[in-house]
């Protein structure tokens, strides 16, 4: 999901000038929404490598299960976006699930990305199943896992 500047802009202030909304919310669509704006978020900072809104919406002990088949922290990820081992061309996502259990919020689905430079040979197109774990605390949803398996590449 390619989101433009504007669009971008407006998610981000929504998400930072709010601050959320879910605070004794019994109603899970408000903050399934929510989530599938911090999912967009997600994508937009993996996308332009924009490691301060990642920073945002990522928990400090953030554990990811990535594609590699290699578990890693936040520290990790970051610096891995920053070397270039995490950088798409393009990156799509489609949500077939998303599940809240009181503060979690449960994300499922498959994402397509085209990886380049060192992230993977340029022009072959990866399809993965991911699940994202959320959590709400202090008024917001912080990413706190990842799980992404490669289901093919092309």
């Amino acid at each position: 999901m390619k989101l433009t500047r504007r669009a971008q802009f407006g998610i981000l202030a929504w998400l930072l000038l709010a601050g959320g909304s879910c605070e004794n919310n019994t109603e899970n669509t408000s903050a399934a929404d929510e989530i599938r704006l911090m999912e967009q978020l997600h994508v937009h900072g993996i996308l332009e490598k924009d490691s301060s809104t990642l920073k945002k919406i990522l928990a400090k002990d953030l554990v990811v299960n990535a594609p590699s088949n290699n578990v890693v922290d936040l520290n990790m990820a970051m610096e891995a976006l920053k070397l270039g081992y995490i950088d798409y061309t393009s990156y799509e996502q489609k949500i077939d699930e998303i599940k809240i259990i009181e503060n979690i919020g449960i994300v499922m689905g498959l994402e397509t990305v085209m990886p380049t430079g060192l992230t993977g040979p340029t022009g072959t197109v990866e399809k993965r199943r991911f699940t994202d774990i959320w959590m709400y605390q202090n008024n917001q949803w912080l990413m706190i896992a990842r799980q992404a398996s490669n289901s093919s590449v092309e």
